[in-house]
């Protein structure tokens, strides 16, 4: 049986166990995590915890699932192996598909169906799981270690296409800082700023039209990241005033997530975000393996969603 595991750290640490678990894992009711307990399903520092326990710095917590009492939300399980070599596999995401255990998603992961075929798969890096496309996977903690160095030194080159609301009508190079937005009332929101602000990282983004549905008035925007900080493409596109298509946390109103969370994609909803998910697509990805003197270079099936909104696509894409 999987166990999650949870270090204690500040600004958990003096709280009860209850209290952790119901804000830190909100995809369990405070009822059900009051239950898990009563089944001692909950341990602290391998004793079986009490919903007052008051944790301490450093304690570890662990959690054991009831298999099949938590049905976990539908996904997208439709990936496809676009490359594999002796120490990655390249594989297209679908969008509707997290990248790792993470919220109410436990099993349905892509992570987790990769295992059922290879022994050792490790993320190098991620996408949202509302996010499609390119997304790699090492075979060995050295193979990893070995392409996150090219990732954090800025040797690979990765390409998105977004669809965006409005006419995307230039070129644009975007530097500035992104960090937590507090103003917020979604506590997982980032913002941009040109200006440094508390807590902020450097950011770089180069944003080319490619072309524009005039009918739906909305753009294809091919994006090159240089800098990859979290919803780094998302934050910057709703700065410039081009949300993405179905993006809930960065569209054009922010209270379409609080929404979406408390009553789930309605009718309403929907035709106000224009598409089911966020129309964001890791295209391609490229880097020079210099262990061979080559260069790797894959690219991802076509979206049906762009090609659909963007018949001609293709002809803008360098």
């Amino acid at each position: 049986m999987t166990c999650y595991k949870s270090a204690i750290r500040y600004p958990y640490s003096g709280k009860t166990v209850i209290a952790f678990l119901s804000t830190k894992f909100p995809y369990h009711s405070t009822e059900e995590w009051l239950f898990l307990l009563e089944k001692s399903r909950v341990k602290v520092q391998d004793q079986i915890a009490t919903p007052d326990l008051v944790l301490r710095e450093g304690d570890t917590l662990t959690y054991e699932p009831i298999p099949g009492r938590i049905k976990e939300p539908e996904v997208d399980t439709n990936f496809v192996i676009l490359k594999e070599t002796e120490d990655f596999l390249f594989v297209d995401k679908p969008g509707n598909l997290p990248m790792h255990p993470a919220g109410r998603y436990r099993t349905q992961t892509l992570l987790n169906l990769l295992e059922k075929t290879y022994p050792t798969v490790i993320p190098v890096h991620r996408l949202d799981r509302e996010t499609s496309g390119i997304v790699i996977f090492a075979k060995s903690d050295e193979s990893r270690t070995w392409l996150q160095k090219k990732f954090e030194s800025r040797e690979v080159q990765k390409e998105y296409l977004a669809v965006v609301r409005g006419f995307f009508e230039k070129e644009i190079s975007l530097d500035g800082f992104i960090g937590k937005d507090t103003n917020s009332a979604v506590r997982k929101k980032m913002k941009f700023s040109l200006e440094e602000f508390l807590d902020s990282k450097s950011v770089s983004t180069n944003f080319k039209p490619l072309c524009f549905n005039e009918s739906q008035n909305i753009s294809l925007v091919l994006v090159r990241p240089v800098t990859g900080r979290i919803h780094q493409i998302r934050v910057s596109l709703l700065y410039l005033g081009y949300p993405i298509l179905g993006d809930k946390l960065y569209g054009p109103r922010e209270t379409m997530f609080l929404d979406f969370v408390q009553s789930g994609l309605t009718p309403a909803l929907l035709r106000e975000l224009g598409a089911e998910r966020q129309l964001l697509h890791a295209h391609s990805i490229s880097y020079m393996d210099d262990r061979v003197s080559k260069e790797v270079i894959v690219k991802s099936n076509p979206l049906p969603e762009i090609e659909s909104l963007f018949p001609n696509w293709k002809d803008y894409v360098p």
